[in-house]
């Protein structure tokens, strides 16, 4: 059993057990569960698939390496980009089967098409800590604390800054050359597709109830016979119910101590290392009343084990067996350690 595979079982049977120990009621599986989060991603998988297998994301894929030759570079800055703007889980879907097309036209070296994907994964992370919809915990926090956009914005650039320094060092700024050998023309049918995407953008914000376009996104998903991830969508869900059976069992009183606002951000970093991020930040906002050091924690703790993030489990599901769990391991444990040094460093000074 894969690694990613295994994880996301494990959250599902947690998920089982509480409801079979009576612990959370199946009536209040409707209410617990934020079904607009489901529903997005649902919708992105089943568009994103279907612009994959109508060779749409290889028509993107050839225009942008006629533009730039520095795939690495040019993928990287997009993901952190896309991440920031359709939250790091979102983004891989979007960037993870783009790039896996490229591959096929550029070739790069196993070991440089690993390491790409493996910063990717991170990236996203670090990307998506810049705004309020970056990922579900800065989105959970947001509301929580009833933090301004614009504030919460200003107060995570130093973290942006910080983490783009910290993983300069390791990305590959070498030309490829390019092998294309085919030209995909533009196909009409694609139009109604990026209309579809902007449509599922329009819900993901807010601006659109995601129930208005459940027709025709299963009108697309019969017609075209997508393939979606159901195990994914499932941990998804059974995670909003292991949250609130652990609620109810009183566990977030177990993990209150006593610190200082830099020990906090660092307990938080930690504790994402073995719970992931999203259920630490909900944990933790329950028993501390400062958002900064939380929020700062949470998402410098996204990068590091596998577990920490829940991007980190999709890249390797959607890398195609091309990533290795320990090397993914160990490049996500030393960024994880470089940046949270370098934030621990700057609250210092800031902080006091």
């Amino acid at each position: 059993m894969r690694i990613d595979t295994f994880i996301f079982l494990m959250f599902i049977g947690i998920g089982i057990l509480l409801l079979l120990l009576n612990i959370i009621n199946l009536t209040e599986v409707f209410h617990i569960v934020e079904w607009k989060t489901i529903f997005s991603l649902f919708y992105l998988m089943v568009i994103v698939n279907v612009m994959k297998d109508t060779k749409f994301l290889d028509y993107l894929s050839l225009k942008m390496l006629k533009k730039s030759k520095r795939v690495v570079i040019s993928l990287i800055i997009l993901t952190l980009l896309l991440s920031a703007i359709i939250t790091n889980d979102v983004s891989l879907f979007v960037i993870l089967p783009l790039t896996l097309i490229i591959n096929k036209y550029v070739k790069m070296p196993l070991k440089d098409l690993e390491k790409l994907i493996i910063f990717e994964g991170i990236s996203a992370n670090i990307g998506s800590a810049l705004t309020p919809m970056g990922n579900p915990q800065n989105l959970f926090l947001f509301h929580f604390y009833n933090i301004g956009a614009l504030e919460f914005i200003i107060n995570m650039i130093p973290f942006e800054i910080f983490g783009i320094l910290v993983i300069l060092p390791f990305l590959n700024a070498k030309k490829y050359d390019v092998d294309i050998n085919v030209d995909v023309e533009f196909n009409k049918e694609w139009v109604i597709y990026i209309l579809t995407f902007i449509l599922v953008l329009l819900c993901i914000f807010g601006y659109l109830n995601f129930l208005y376009i459940l027709p025709l996104m299963l009108i697309i998903l019969i017609y075209n016979r997508v393939e979606i991830d159901i195990l994914f969508l499932l941990t998804f869900i059974f995670l909003f119910i292991d949250i609130e059976g652990f609620k109810k069992l009183g566990i977030i009183d177990l993990f209150h101590i006593k610190c200082n606002n830099l020990m906090l951000m660092v307990y938080s970093s930690l504790l994402s290392q073995i719970i992931s991020n999203v259920p630490a930040a909900v944990l933790l906002s329950n028993v501390y009343k400062n958002w900064l050091p939380i929020v700062y924690g949470v998402n410098v703790g996204g990068n590091g084990t596998l577990l920490a993030s829940f991007a980190n489990l999709i890249t390797l599901r959607l890398s195609k067996g091309n990533v290795g769990a320990g090397r993914f391991l160990l490049f996500g444990v030393i960024i994880y350690i470089m940046h949270l040094t370098t934030l621990i460093i700057y609250t210092k000074i800031v902080w006091g």
